[in-house]
């Protein structure tokens, strides 16, 4: 037993979650990417068009119907379960494709992180084509500016990973992080 891996494991996932069931570890992960979202979703959840339960198994059931594989397509559909373009006016707003980007991504990045508990039977997804999630870090890492994650427009999240593609080009890839397309950036600065 790798005690210090089981002690950060349960950590994440909390004690009550049982990692020998992959659904299980699987549903814990988008309640976990949910929660990383709602830090500035928590300020228009009350406007959602679904509730925290049924986006999330919605999410869920989205990721395994597409058999796992990443696409801006899941980021565009989870979008619609928060709102159909923005909650909000002004300057105090947020819009389905920033909040969802968030959700799927992080998703991912949980997937990625638990595939020892999640895949079991199933071989372990192609992580190649998953984007980074988008964060305030994450884009002044990248020299974004003037780019908030919870108020991007599809055209400015396909920017924002291009702009992290060009420079994990130019930065030297470990055999892991390489297998983890955009992704990588987020483990390398976060």
């Amino acid at each position: 037993m790798d005690w210090k891996r089981n002690f950060l494991e349960s950590s994440l996932l909390g004690q009550s979650t049982n990692k020998s069931n992959p659904n299980e570890v699987q549903a814990k992960c988008v309640d976990l990417a949910y929660k990383d979202m709602m830090t500035a979703g928590r300020y228009y959840s009350a406007l959602f068009l679904h509730t925290r339960e049924e986006i999330c198994c919605a999410t869920n059931k989205a990721i395994k119907q597409c058999d796992y594989v990443f696409s801006r397509d899941l980021i565009q559909k989870t979008s619609l379960l928060f709102c159909k373009d923005i909650i909000g006016s002004g300057n105090k707003y947020v819009t389905g494709y920033g909040l969802a980007q968030k959700l799927i991504n992080m998703t991912f990045k949980y997937l990625y992180v638990f595939s020892d508990l999640i895949f079991i039977e199933h071989s372990v997804p192609d992580f190649s084509l998953c984007d980074c999630p988008l964060d305030s870090i994450i884009l002044k890492e990248a020299s974004v500016k003037r780019v908030v994650w919870s108020k991007l427009t599809a055209q400015e999240y396909q920017k924002c990973q291009d702009k992290i593609y060009s420079l994990l080009k130019s930065k030297p890839l470990d055999m892991e992080l390489s297998k983890l397309g955009n992704l990588a950036f987020d483990f390398i600065n976060w």
